[in-house]
């Protein structure tokens, strides 16, 4: 989220004071309810709670696969990879954020006003693509099994050709961001600078938004579906060959069992992707519409409050998926309670 909204560029000169609170200004010009103290209690609270179990959870995930070797696939590195982005956006984006949004002003110098945009946008480029790895990992291993999958070493290349291209892609906030003070605020803020190239800030969004979203998603979703197709077509004949023959059971059992993990482990990943679009559309949107000056006045007018709490839903995705790992995959269960026993925290 930037330090200062349109309402401090739109109205630099509003008044003739030497130095005004922009949190009194916004109140008394706005109604801005995020210069209320209950309002910051609440959010913060919020945030602590993500923060806590953000990165609890995503540490846990971590030292579980770690530690048992035979989660130590592919897929699973992609996962670690996951996780530990959700780590970095639960520190940083779950303390920078709201402290600058109920401030205003920032507070965290001026080489970090540059570089906390860039690890904020980067990360979430990183976990759209990182999910469409996943995917198509588990298209080619699905759907062309005797095709040679993705090997460890392979993955390793990916997740880094992915955090260079999801920083190529933030690269711009970098660049266009400015730390710089108003002459009739109190205080020093941190925001990008598209003055000179309002269209550049339109066009720049657009493409943020098809890479970060419409196109992973859309090769996800074909993935996905024609995963399931498949899954769907080796199911039905199972049950046919169940109730035709009893020949060949121990291997019809044998590949019973292996499409049934398929199957969970499937469930699993579309509920990630799930979860992260569920959690992250409504920031992306907001943003996207004002990138566009197309929120409405009523969203205009508490803009700093819509735009927390679109923030607060996008971080909350940090949590979930550790919660999806525990209640849908058998031997992520297993590994848990393993780590946990081994800290003594569970019997």
């Amino acid at each position: 989220m930037s330090a200062n909204s349109s309402f401090i560029i739109s109205n630099k000169s509003a008044t003739q004071t030497p130095c005004v609170d922009i949190n009194e200004y916004l109140w008394m010009n706005h109604f801005d309810l995020t210069s209320l103290l209950p309002t910051m209690i609440f959010f913060f609270a919020i945030y602590g709670l993500i923060i806590i179990f953000g990165v609890l959870g995503n540490t846990l995930v971590i030292l579980s696969l770690i530690r048992h070797k035979s989660l130590q696939s592919v897929r699973n590195l992609f996962i670690i990879s996951l996780s530990v982005t959700d780590i970095i956006i639960s520190i940083v984006s779950g303390t920078v954020t709201p402290i600058t949004a109920f401030s205003k002003i920032w507070i965290f110098g001026e080489l970090l006003c540059y570089f906390i945009p860039l690890i904020q946008g980067a990360s979430l480029c990183f976990s759209s693509l990182t999910l469409t790895a996943i995917a198509i990992d588990r298209y080619i291993l699905i759907i062309f099994p005797t095709k040679r999958p993705i090997q460890k070493r392979q993955a390793i290349k990916i997740i880094g050709l992915d955090f260079a291209l999801a920083t190529a892609i933030s690269l711009p906030m970098f660049i266009k961001q400015r730390f710089i003070k108003y002459e009739n605020f109190c205080g020093q803020f941190c925001t990008e600078d598209w003055s000179s190239d309002n269209m550049g800030r339109s066009i720049y969004g657009t493409v943020v938004f098809i890479f970060q979203f419409v196109a992973p998603l859309t090769i996800i979703f074909f993935c996905y579906t024609m995963i399931s197709l498949k899954l769907t077509k080796v199911s039905l004949i199972f049950v046919s060959v169940k109730f035709t023959t009893t020949l060949f059971k121990k291997q019809t059992f044998y590949r019973q069992q292996v499409l049934k993990r398929r199957l969970r482990t499937n469930r699993m990943l579309i509920a990630m992707v799930g979860v992260f679009v569920c959690c992250w559309m409504p920031a992306v949107v907001f943003n996207f519409l004002r990138d566009y000056h197309w929120l409405p006045n009523f969203i205009s007018q508490q803009e700093y409050l819509i735009g927390i709490i679109t923030h607060c839903i996008s971080m909350s995705s940090t949590i979930w998926n550790p919660c999806l790992y525990t209640l849908l995959n058998d031997q992520f269960r297993m590994a848990f309670l393993d780590l946990l026993h081994s800290f003594r925290i569970v019997p």
